[in-house]
């Protein structure tokens, strides 16, 4: 069994407040959101939370409340340190930080720039900062293994930017929606934000209608236009699958897969590691041996269906390959939740994976125990024990803190 979310944007299309409203309401406290925001580096503005009623529909509706003006046109290195300095999860931090990435591939692509001169206007301000952190956020405290996202609705007509009128989709948004479904529908406006795009393409596992699935909550979004029939709000269901699985259910990803005999270590490392800050799931190298006797390196990433595009790009640009082979596969994963102990060097968190309700896998976080070792100047497998030791001796009902 596992928990499941369902976002549904085929009704009224996502923007990044409709999203972090219904994560809200699906039971996150609003002062769990706020404290986490807390640790950013801004200032001057205040989040607010409440229930409202649009189309005879309770639906939740947060909007960043803004004191003065904000224009700052933020670009990856300040974005990046906002981040770094926020005191999030490193989950939160590397979804969050995945998320401003292809918001700033697509606005690079769209203006002509190198992704590290190019700054975000309306995606960089306060507002869709605390959108997107928060999202991500709630969405770590809700914990589900998988994300499930219908088709997503455009709208259709033109839409004013920082650059001029734009046709809708806006350029950036169409950029972020290539390899996923999506629809015009018969509302005009602009019903799919850049940030919607960005959060939505990040996010999902997969793509389509509404799995099978038990329903426990349900949250719903409110938008910040208000129409007489229609809440204009996104809606999001979560629940939990069956424990009997049918024929091609699981989670769906793509293999990518390309050969080199011409890339040095450096790059190869360093490739590697974009794509993960990309939102690939793994990479793992191979040494191989190619054609006329040459030692080479086959490598292997594997994403979720709506990151093919962009991070096959990524492959092109950072390792200089001219071709690979993709994919789709099923992978069947355990269901995974974390502990926190306090060890004699300091605490530690711990993955934990969960087969039919027992626990099957504790294992120390890596970088956490080399911090550790490096500052208390001992081993790192020392460190490693004193955490798995303290973990044997949490009472059975402490050992799963939180899913994640």
């Amino acid at each position: 069994m596992s928990r499941v979310l369902y976002i549904d944007a085929r009704s009224a299309g996502a923007a990044g407040d409709m999203l972090l409203g219904a994560a809200i309401d699906l039971g996150v406290s609003p002062a769990q959101v706020r404290k986490a925001l807390e640790g950013l580096p801004l200032s001057g503005y205040r989040l607010s939370s409440r229930r409202i009623t649009r189309a005879s529909l309770r639906v939740r509706r947060v909007h960043v409340r803004l004191d003065g003006d904000h224009h700052a046109h933020r670009g990856w290195r300040e974005i990046r340190r906002i981040l770094s300095k926020s005191g999030l999860a490193p989950a939160v931090r590397r979804r969050a930080e995945a998320v401003f990435r292809r918001l700033l591939e697509a606005e690079a692509e769209v203006h002509g720039k190198t992704f590290d001169s190019v700054h975000l206007h309306e995606a960089g301000g306060i507002d869709a900062i605390v959108d997107v952190v928060g999202t991500c956020f709630a969405l770590d405290r809700l914990a589900p293994d998988r994300i499930v996202v219908s088709p997503m609705r455009t709208g259709f007509g033109q839409v004013r930017c920082a650059h001029g009128v734009y046709p809708i989709p806006a350029p950036a948004t169409a950029l972020l929606c290539r390899g996923v479904p999506v629809f015009a529908g018969d509302i005009p406006g602009e019903h799919l934000t850049p940030t919607g795009a960005a959060l939505l393409t990040t996010l999902a596992d997969e793509w389509g209608e509404m799995p099978a699935m038990t329903p426990e909550t349900i949250g719903y979004g409110a938008g910040s236009r208000e129409r007489e029939d229609d809440p204009n709000a996104l809606r999001m269901v979560l629940g939990h699958s069956g424990d009997v699985v049918e024929e091609g259910a699981g989670d769906e990803v793509v293999v990518l897969e390309w050969a080199m005999d011409d890339i040095d270590p450096q790059r190869l490392a360093h490739a590697c590691e974009r794509l993960l800050e990309a939102g690939a799931l793994d990479v793992t190298t191979a040494a191989v041996t190619m054609k006329k006797g040459r030692s080479g390196h086959a490598l292997t990433a594997l994403c979720a269906p709506g990151d093919f595009m962009s991070l096959s790009d990524l492959v092109f640009r950072e390792t200089g390959t001219l071709g690979l082979r993709y994919r789709r596969e099923r992978r069947r994963v355990l269901p995974r939740e974390t502990a926190r102990v306090k060890t004699p060097y300091g605490a530690v968190t711990l993955k934990v994976g969960i087969l039919d309700g027992e626990i099957v896998r504790a294992w120390p976080e890596h970088d956490e125990c080399a911090t550790l070792a490096r500052k208390k100047k001992v081993s790192l497998e020392a460190v490693r024990e004193a955490a798995l030791r303290a973990y044997r001796e949490l009472p059975a009902k402490k050992r799963l803190a939180r899913k994640r």
